[in-house]
């Protein structure tokens, strides 16, 4: 009887020291993660909160990004220009270094009937060259609508360009019918040839 009381006991003492263990080692866990902040905690396992980019932030990277890709954009554009440009060189030259190829045309002449007032203007104009003719056809347009029979008294104007008399009488075809349209297109022509497209007021 007595050695089981003993037993007893020493059971209700181990019971009581394995509780102060336990409650010691609550208190030390307790204090643990009441003191240190969890930004700390970093040797058992657990991370800091990461850190928040304000949105003004947000807003200046991607407007930096967007000026990064418009800049390449136009550097890409850029390249390729050049790189058209720089075939376009090489294919002229390439034109001019071989013997009997032709030059492309600067310009086309458009062909009339023959005897119209038009064909009239292309022939007298003709031996000035391409730029002359289409300065004839579009003056006599602006002047005359291409009628040979124009009258203006205004200075008084007469025919297809609409010279003052004097003024035709100043070309080698003076004493002409300044009304046929050969000798009107005619004197237009040598005077265009002579420097003086500044007379007409359409060019």
């Amino acid at each position: 009887m007595e050695r089981m009381l003993r037993i007893a006991m020493l059971a209700v003492a181990v019971a009581v020291a394995i509780g102060a263990t336990l409650a010691a080692q609550s208190q030390h866990r307790t204090a643990l993660f009441s003191v240190r902040p969890a930004a700390h905690l970093g040797p058992i396992g657990l991370l800091a909160p990461r850190a928040t980019v304000p949105l003004e932030a947000n807003g200046r990277v991607e407007e930096w990004q967007n000026q990064r890709l418009m800049a390449a954009e136009a550097a890409q554009a850029a390249a390729a220009a050049k790189a058209a440009a720089d075939a376009q060189a090489k294919a002229r030259a390439a034109r001019a270094a071989t013997p009997g190829t032709p030059a492309p045309a600067a310009t086309s002449t458009t062909t009339y009937p023959a005897g119209s007032i038009q064909d009239i203007i292309t022939k007298a104009f003709t031996p000035f060259g391409a730029t002359a003719v289409a300065w004839g056809l579009r003056v006599a347009k602006c002047e005359s609508g291409y009628n040979p029979r124009a009258y203006n008294p205004a200075g008084p104007y007469y025919g297809l360009f609409q010279f003052l008399m004097s003024t035709f009488n100043a070309t080698p075809f003076k004493g002409q019918d300044v009304y046929d349209p050969v000798a009107n297109a005619s004197a237009a022509a040598w005077k265009y040839s002579q420097g003086g497209a500044s007379a007409w007021g359409c060019n």
